[in-house]
């Protein structure tokens, strides 16, 4: 991000606008601690990171296949419309062809892509699995992420708390063409059958 955009000042400026008194102690670190928190979800990520280093897989293809899946990795963004915290679990798989990558790299691939900006539920789900295309070339990966955003429990609508979760998919491969493995997938993350 320009260093001209990361400036308290600027967030002081919107915040006097607003009628809050800055020598409030309440709202003295405000910008600064806003700033923060922006910066935490600014952060350069590259996939190759996490998925650029895997082992030798021999153990499956379509129809006799290994399936590798995580559940309830956490999920903690902002979205790009309100700049508000997304909270919520993804869950990820992916069927190998060749190789595999070690285990905490899943949820290092979902923190990584979360922290790299403010962006829509839809788009991470894509990027995840694009990501894991990508590096690992797998017969086929799904990622579903279930979330509530904090745009609808805090404005607009303003649903309560915990009500309304938004559930967002990607599905690449042979989790597409077979029903099996994508039913095996919903079992494997508690799912019921889709």
């Amino acid at each position: 991000m320009p260093q001209h955009y990361m400036q308290k000042d600027n967030i002081g400026v919107i915040l006097v606008e607003m009628g809050l008194d800055l020598t409030d102690a309440n709202f003295t670190d405000t910008p600064e601690r806003w700033l923060k928190y922006l910066a935490h979800y600014l952060q350069a990520y590259d996939p190759k990171k996490d998925l650029g280093v895997t082992f030798e897989f021999t153990g499956g293809d379509v129809y006799n296949h290994a399936m590798i899946v995580q559940v309830g990795i956490p999920y903690r963004a902002i979205c790009a419309h309100h700049l508000l915290p997304v909270l919520g679990a993804a869950h990820v798989g992916y069927i190998p062809d060749d190789c595999v990558v070690g285990l905490s790299k899943l949820s290092r691939l979902i923190y990584g892509i979360t922290h790299m900006r403010p962006s829509l539920q839809e788009d991470v789900c894509e990027s995840i699995t694009y990501a894991l295309e990508e590096h690992l070339h797998p017969l086929g990966a799904m990622c579903v992420i279930s979330a509530e955003h904090g745009c609808m429990a805090a404005r607009g609508v303003e649903e309560a708390s915990g009500c309304i979760q938004t559930v967002t998919s990607s599905i690449k491969g042979v989790f597409i063409d077979k029903h099996e493995a994508r039913a095996e997938f919903y079992r494997l993350i508690g799912v019921a059958n889709a």
